[in-house]
């Protein structure tokens, strides 16, 4: 018997503050991709179970527009903005945040050449301090699982109007 899904939860401050980044460009059979996975952290305050942020995690998706990796990744239009080659920041839709995530180097480099972004949130928490080995078991385990939802983006100018996500591609 398979547990039901919590419900999702429109993001807050709180959440956001609350989030592990990675960030990687791998080589994949579609070319070149910037990776840019967001996990919560465990369990650390009252009441703050993994139902909870669970259930916050499916609410970022959603205000994401991403979907699970086993059908084509979505579009999820024109989010992504980076500032100065530093910090990259993501457009979530219902909240009056920014999703704001600290890069620099080569994915930097080549996500303000026009690359592809492939946002990924996992729906488990993930201490923020581990080995590159203990992130890549955290993608596969989730993937298995369907605990890990996906979308792609580019990089856009904040001046210009913004598109709206796409259908799958």
């Amino acid at each position: 018997m398979t547990r039901p899904e919590p419900p999702a939860l429109t993001p807050t401050a709180g959440l956001l503050a609350s989030l592990a980044v990675w960030h990687w460009v791998d080589e994949t059979v579609a070319g070149p991709v910037a990776f840019l996975l967001f996990a919560h952290l465990p369990p650390r305050l009252p009441g703050e179970s993994l139902d909870v942020i669970e259930a916050r995690m499916r609410g970022l998706s959603k205000s994401l527009g991403l979907a699970s990796p086993d059908a084509p990744l979505p579009d999820i239009g024109d989010r992504l903005f980076m500032h100065r080659e530093t910090d990259a920041a993501l457009l979530l839709d219902g909240c009056d945040y920014f999703l704001h995530a600290p890069i620099g180097g080569e994915w930097a480099r080549f996500v303000c050449a026009g690359g592809t972004v492939a946002v990924t949130v996992g729906l488990a928490p993930l201490p923020r301090h581990v080995a590159q080995e203990v992130v890549e078991a955290y993608l596969v385990e989730r993937a298995v699982e369907g605990r890990l939802l996906m979308g792609k983006t580019r990089a856009t100018d904040p001046r210009k109007p913004r598109a709206q996500s796409g259908a799958a591609t």
